[in-house]
């Protein structure tokens, strides 16, 4: 199917459909808990919201933000009403791509989450230890973020540090 450009363009603050491997659905990942977050920002406007966040996992270290329909099925799969939506904790989903009015929709999927039979194995996270190295690794010829990403697990504020310090070093689009 190809890739998402947001995996690429821009500096998405919370998970969307570009999480998706290939498009395709991720039939396991675990909510570790629910929060109610005030004067989030969520596509460039302030608001107040739930966001999902994930346990350790190979697709994102972003929360997703709950809308309606992504807070109902989630309360649906914990056997939660609406007012326990907080109370939720470690409940494995299954998330989906759905094209809706306003755009690309992830979406908490009605089908149960599929435990996988091959595990993916959860990469380290690329730490302050590691920072010295992982930009002398992008600095070099061949060195990209894309690359790194392979290896590591980057946060955000990590990701932007590198950047600033490469491109401080001479080195522009890594």
């Amino acid at each position: 199917m190809g890739e998402h450009f947001k995996k690429i363009a821009g500096k998405p603050t919370h998970a969307g459909v570009f999480i998706l491997p290939d498009g395709n659905d991720i039939e396991y990942i675990v909510i570790d808990h629910v929060e109610k977050r005030l004067k989030e920002n969520v596509g460039g406007k302030e608001m107040d919201c739930y966001v999902a966040v994930f346990k350790k996992n190979p697709y994102t270290n972003l929360g997703m933000v709950l809308n309606v329909t992504n807070a109902n099925a989630i309360c649906k799969l914990a056997n939660k009403t609406a007012w326990q939506l907080l109370e939720v904790k470690d409940l494995p989903v299954r998330l989906t791509y759905e094209p809706t009015q306003r755009g690309d929709g992830l979406r908490v999927s009605k089908k149960p989450a599929k435990i996988p039979t091959k595990i993916t194995p959860v990469k380290p996270e690329l730490t302050e230890d590691k920072f010295d190295k992982a930009v002398e690794f992008l600095l070099s010829k061949e060195g990209t973020m894309d690359l790194l990403k392979k290896s590591y697990s980057i946060s955000k504020e990590m990701e932007d540090k590198l950047i600033q310090k490469c491109e401080v070093d001479g080195k522009e689009g890594v």
